[in-house]
């Protein structure tokens, strides 16, 4: 089985946790997104928590709640453990492999095949461009993605500007912070807003 349908029978399952190692930020929102969205096709709803004695966020709609956390220190991911609700754990390496036979896990060293299996499985995209491109950023996975499917191509940059990579990178930051806290409503909305009205500039230099 690999990682994606591992994560989609998680989301199913009656299991309580899930590990993922964290690799680098990058690498972090590329897991994230694929989280979000493979829940959101299960009906399952995302809260994303920086406090991790905060789990008590109640679900607006009919749905599950599943609680992503994001920390390195072992006592705490003890205690989440602990908590019988559906959770996923964004951890170090050092309590990854601690954990890893007693735990499901997802290893984000296997990030590539990833990205690889959810394009050509789950999205039906072939191109080796986009897969290259991906791999290289997989910050950058949803917005190539969104472009992909709305022109039905590829719209290769044979020189992405890093400037460029880290602006966006900042934006899905931000967006994903929002979600971790108070879920402001509004500063979603500009950081989308943000996002969309570069991605529609970025087109300039293709």
């Amino acid at each position: 089985m690999n990682q994606i349908e591992k994560l989609k029978t998680f989301l199913k399952s009656k299991e309580k946790s899930l590990i993922i190692n964290q690799l680098n930020e990058s690498v972090d929102i590329f897991y994230k997104y694929i989280i979000y969205n493979t829940a959101k096709k299960n009906n399952l709803e995302i809260f994303f928590n920086e406090d991790v004695q905060n789990n008590n966020k109640i679900s607006l709609f009919d749905s599950e709640k599943i609680d992503v956390y994001q920390t390195t220190s072992t006592k705490k991911i003890e205690n989440l453990i602990e908590i019988q609700s559906k959770k996923i754990i964004f951890t170090d390496y050092k309590n990854f492999k601690k954990l890893k036979d007693n735990i499901s896990i997802l290893n984000s060293y296997q990030y590539e095949e990833d990205i690889t299996i959810y394009l050509m499985k789950e999205l039906n995209i072939s191109d080796k461009n986009l897969i290259t491109f991906c791999k290289n950023n997989p910050a950058l996975f949803y917005s190539e993605t969104s472009k992909y499917l709305v022109y039905n191509k590829y719209l290769y940059q044979d020189n992405p500007l890093i400037n460029s990579t880290n602006h966006i990178l900042d934006i899905r930051k931000s967006i994903f912070e929002n979600k971790k806290n108070n879920f402001n409503i509004k500063n979603l909305y500009l950081n989308i807003k943000k996002e969309a009205q570069y991605k529609k500039l970025s087109f300039l230099t293709y």
